[in-house]
């Protein structure tokens, strides 16, 4: 079932809620005062930290982006793109998928909001169930998205999300990291450990600590190429590319 509003569209899941999905959708009128009120704007400027390093995209998947603030910048980014393309160049795409229908509609009114819904589409699953077409995107987007699942969930899906790349495609991702630095490091641990108590208490979150996702992201035939740490060092900025037959 899709719901429109104005040229933007809505793909609503048929499935049952889970309780995920729906601590999720409580959240999602709280969630950006819930971020500011712990973080400030730090999060934000890490989702946005190297997006001016993305070239232009004919097709972007971004997965898990809550209320959509780093999605209505790449829209913005899109639109700039879209002036300087040819008339005759086929529209590029940007596909955004969540699990929870209140963060999409909020994603939605962004999307409006810069006027950019003919670029975008919205879909509504759980992203463990999700699999995109092999191959198909430029650009994939995981922003504080991968922090969500266990060792045993990334091994199995982070796969099938990253075969969603082309060759030479890349990968934005922005996550929670443990600092290097011993005297950062305490602090960081506590707060991580008082995140995931919040979630599974909200939304059932299974995972307990942060995996190590640089790892599992270069075994999928993927090579960073820069990298922009934050808050201390508890904030990493990541893009890696596609390559999976260089050395």
């Amino acid at each position: 079932m899709d719901s429109t509003v104005g040229d933007a569209v809505l793909h609503l899941s048929s499935a049952t809620s889970s309780r995920s999905q729906r601590g999720y959708d409580r959240l999602a009128l709280w969630y950006r005062t819930t971020e500011w009120l712990v973080f400030g704007n730090r999060l934000q400027r890490a989702r946005v930290a190297l997006i001016d390093d993305l070239q232009p995209w004919k097709r972007l998947l971004i997965l898990g982006d809550g209320n959509g603030r780093l999605l209505e910048q790449l829209c913005v980014k899109q639109l700039g793109f879209a002036t300087e393309r040819s008339s005759s160049d086929a529209p590029s795409r940007i596909t955004s998928v969540d699990q929870s229908l209140r963060m999409l509609q909020r994603q939605q009114a962004r999307v409006e909001l810069v006027h950019a819904s003919e670029y975008v589409d919205l879909f509504q699953a759980d992203a463990c169930g999700y699999k995109p077409e092999i191959g198909a995107y430029d650009v994939v987007v995981t922003p504080f998205f991968l922090n969500c699942f266990s060792l045993a969930e990334l091994k199995s899906h982070l796969p099938h999300w990253l075969a969603a790349l082309r060759v030479g495609g890349v990968l934005l991702h922005v996550d929670f990291i443990v600092p290097q630095s011993p005297w950062q490091r305490p602090r960081a641990k506590l707060l991580l450990w008082a995140m995931h108590l919040f979630f599974r208490w909200q939304t059932g979150l299974a995972n307990r600590q942060l995996v190590d996702t640089q790892s599992l992201i270069a075994q999928c035939g993927m090579r960073m190429e820069c990298e922009q740490i934050s808050e201390g060092g508890m904030i990493t900025t990541q893009i890696w590319r596609f390559a999976p037959w260089s050395s």
